[in-house]
């Protein structure tokens, strides 16, 4: 059942969310209101689409990997169930004191902590640790703004990872450059190589040269993320801007060979006999 909670201004200040796709925030607010009181829901990504997208298009498992990426939700497994756990929801929220106590197991550190990918494989989380000599990242949530607050450097891979595989390419020449680690883990997630990686360079071009992707200012350009989950490089060709849509409307004087016939078109009354 769905409850009433509250949302402070912080959170559409917050510096890792506003990275994420619009449709992730919403989301991630969603969670609260079918949480329970310990902010704890069964991690079932079809159930919670029915619940808070019933009409709308899209994959509410690969949001949720990017809302626990950033460490707002917790993705674990108890018992052999799946669970969600949104990361302090206890400092943010007041629920009704006749709301129900949770029934859910808490992640107290015994349990197994996954993250679900698409392709259905979990990754576990538990004991992965930092490379490179980086230490991990402590991030800690200002009660009343909801803003993260990083206590020590955040464990990620230097830049020359993600250059030698053609990552580097595709975000210089992705034009709309947000939400980059999300970019980036959907790359590694993809890892394109051979034709492949060919294909998706040559659809790039095409659609960012496509009217879709330069009207308005370029507003409808998807997210590199989003662009990349959704295989987007294996779209129909888009046309061209500046390019003449192609028409079949014939005009007066235009001929044609129809069975075996030469007919001219008249405005008035069709195509007729030359």
């Amino acid at each position: 059942m769905a409850r009433a909670r509250n949302i402070k201004p912080g959170f559409f200040r917050n510096a890792d969310l506003v990275e994420l796709p619009f449709e992730a925030r919403l989301l991630f607010i969603g969670l609260w209101t079918i949480a329970d009181r310990a902010g704890r829901l069964e991690d079932r990504p079809k159930q919670i689409k029915m619940e808070l997208f019933p009409a709308d298009n899209m994959d509410c498992d690969a949001l949720l990997g990017l809302l626990a990426g950033i460490r707002m939700i917790e993705r674990y497994k108890a018992g052999g169930t799946r669970y969600l756990q949104v990361v302090n929801f206890g400092k943010h929220q007041n629920p009704h004191k006749d709301e129900k106590q949770s029934t859910i197991p808490p992640n107290d550190g015994t349990a197994e902590t996954v993250i679900e990918n698409r392709d259905g494989h979990s990754a576990n989380t538990m004991q992965a640790g930092c490379k490179h000599g980086a230490t991990s990242e402590v991030v800690g949530l200002i009660p009343d703004s909801l803003l993260l607050i990083p206590e020590e450097n955040p464990c990620s891979p230097p830049a020359s990872e993600s250059a030698d595989d053609g990552f580097a390419t595709f975000w210089e020449q992705y034009p709309k450059k947000v939400a980059k680690p999300q970019a980036l883990k959907a790359w590694k997630k993809i890892k394109p190589a051979g034709q492949v990686l060919a294909s998706l360079m040559e659809a790039l071009g095409k659609q960012s040269d496509s009217l879709d992707w330069k009207k308005d200012g370029g507003q409808f350009i998807p997210h590199p993320a989003t662009w990349l989950n959704g295989r987007r490089w294996e779209d129909e060709a888009p046309q061209a801007a500046g390019q003449t849509p192609a028409t079949t409307s014939p005009k007066p004087g235009d001929t044609r060979k129809r069975w075996g016939a030469d007919e001219i078109f008249d405005e008035t009354m069709g195509w007729i006999p030359a």
